[in-house]
């Protein structure tokens, strides 16, 4: 089910709707809503969209802004329904 906060068209003037394609900006609720749409845990999506798990968390936090691939690729994911292939954590080494 698609999260009501992150929707995938958008109602405009005159009748017009704009997909998820030409929305480029996403709040840290939109994003933690789009993350739980996906089935993941936002250590899981950070490692899916290849950045740490502390940049996610300044995301969440509303410390950053949300990079567009970002936002058009979790807006494609979920407007085609699209299950993510999380990769395995890489074991640490110091």
């Amino acid at each position: 089910m698609v999260p009501l906060e992150f929707q995938t068209s958008i109602t405009v003037q005159k009748g017009k709707s704009m997909s998820w394609q030409h929305t480029r900006s996403m709040t840290s609720e939109q994003l933690a809503s789009a993350i739980r749409a996906l089935g993941m845990k936002p250590a899981a999506a950070a490692r899916y969209l290849g950045m740490s798990a502390r940049s996610m968390r300044r995301h969440l936090r509303g410390e950053r802004e949300i990079p567009v691939p970002v936002v058009l690729l979790l807006g494609c994911m979920i407007a085609h329904r699209t299950k993510p292939l999380v990769p395995r954590p890489r074991p640490r080494s110091y």
